[in-house]
């Protein structure tokens, strides 16, 4: 495993040499419309890249965007290399100004979680220092490292509560043989009073190919299972880093309307706004669950409430292992901590998806945000373009038919605008 300063080979590289096949007028023909197939479609992803990707920005204010970076997973090598590309493909001005949001799971399946931590905390303190704004978000792995230390923020109104309740209450579900599975069954009481269930979990070896932490410990020069030798080991303003990540970032975006950003994702809870999920996990009172979807769910949290979506509201996550953007509901987690899969950031309001490797691959903003149009470099005004943002805000598209020329709508698919 290469170290995060060392160059990271192409995951489709191998030393094996092809088999060999006899030629013969078929097989050469098949080749031939596989290759350019395959050519094809690089250089359609690449064209971006070779020209910049500043082509594909709109004539917005610069702190009107939004660069949005899935899970890293300890991947601090790729979090540099994505860093770079974004600066280079972007521009340093534009991604200075721009809001970034980390969409969290820092620690785990890579093996660099300590240098990543500390890559983030310079980088927000730089960023901090001259006035941009950076989000890192909490993620159920980093929920986890802290339920496992004792370390887990107290939900306000509850600072004296134990965690115990998580693991050892009445309304706990618990599968047979589960306890057996937690770390710490011949651990104190009094140990145990401060660790939260996810953490007992986290730690536990049989939730090893499901959490990954073993990779964290070993980052820290810890074994997996020692809690006293890895709270010793982790540098103070990593615990504080941690703590101070927010559950939630709610955003009031005027081209894109409002974003809720939250790791997993949001439950259809029936009410008007789902304003209560919000309230706690700002609080953080989530936290007294053995298992907060917001940050832990799957299914439950896919797709974005219908009485958010019919407000207007875009959810915005990772953790899903995928990239996916629909109607009101952006997946953000390409590399989902594997070493074989490239890091992806997306720009909005483009929707446009940059990788580690330089790679753009342009979305259609209208899938997730069918009430907005794209501006163009005609429609900016002298006032800087605020007269074709509010004629933006209040114009409803239809794919195909643009209304004006100073309005062009993208096309469906992963088209290049410029084509």
């Amino acid at each position: 495993m290469p170290r995060p300063s060392e160059e990271v080979p192409s995951p489709g590289c191998t030393s094996d040499r092809a088999k060999v096949q006899p030629l013969s007028r078929r097989t050469v023909q098949r080749s031939n419309r596989a290759s350019n197939t395959a050519t094809s479609d690089l250089q359609r992803r690449r064209r971006g890249a070779d020209r910049g990707a500043r082509c594909y920005l709109e004539p917005v204010n610069d702190t009107d965007r939004i660069i949005v970076i899935g899970d890293l997973h300890g991947m601090a090598h790729k979090a540099k290399a994505l860093w770079q590309t974004l600066e280079d493909r972007l521009g340093c001005q534009q991604v200075m100004q721009a809001l970034v949001v980390f969409l969290g799971d820092y620690c785990d399946r890579g093996l660099y979680t300590k240098e990543l931590l500390q890559w983030l905390l310079s980088l927000k303190r730089y960023r901090d220092g001259r006035g941009a704004r950076t989000v890192c978000l909490l993620g159920n792995h980093e929920f986890c490292l802290l339920g496992f230390l004792g370390c887990l923020p107290r939900p306000i109104g509850h600072e004296h509560n134990c965690w115990r309740q998580t693991w050892d209450g009445g309304d706990v579900s618990l599968a047979r043989g589960e306890r057996e599975r937690w770390w710490g069954n011949d651990e104190e009481d009094s140990v145990l009073d401060d660790v939260h269930l996810q953490g007992r979990r986290w730690a536990g070896a049989v939730y090893e190919r499901s959490y990954g932490s073993t990779a964290t410990f070993a980052s820290y020069g810890t074994s997996r299972g020692d809690r006293y030798g890895l709270y010793q080991s982790m540098p103070e303003e990593h615990l504080q880093f941690l703590q101070d990540c927010p559950w939630v970032h709610v955003e009031d975006n005027q081209l894109l309307g409002r974003c809720i950003f939250v790791h997993a994702g949001l439950c259809a809870d029936g009410t008007e706004d789902c304003s209560e999920q919000i309230e706690r996990l700002r609080s953080r009172k989530a936290g007294l669950d053995p298992q907060p979807e917001q940050l832990f769910g799957r299914d439950r949290v896919l797709h974005t409430p219908p009485q958010l979506a019919q407000r207007g509201v875009t959810v915005i996550s990772g953790h899903h292992s995928r990239v996916m953007l629909r109607h009101r509901r952006i997946i953000l987690d390409s590399c989902a901590g594997d070493e074989r899969n490239l890091l992806s950031a997306l720009v909005l309001p483009e929707a446009l998806i940059v990788q580690q490797d330089g790679t753009l691959d342009p979305r259609d903003p209208l899938t997730v945000f069918p009430d907005r149009v794209r501006l163009t470099v005609g429609s900016l005004a002298s006032d800087g373009g605020a007269t074709a943002r509010a004629k933006a805000a209040k114009h409803v598209s239809s794919p195909g038919s643009p209304s004006k020329t100073e309005v062009l709508i993208l096309p469906r698919g992963d088209s290049s605008p410029l084509d």
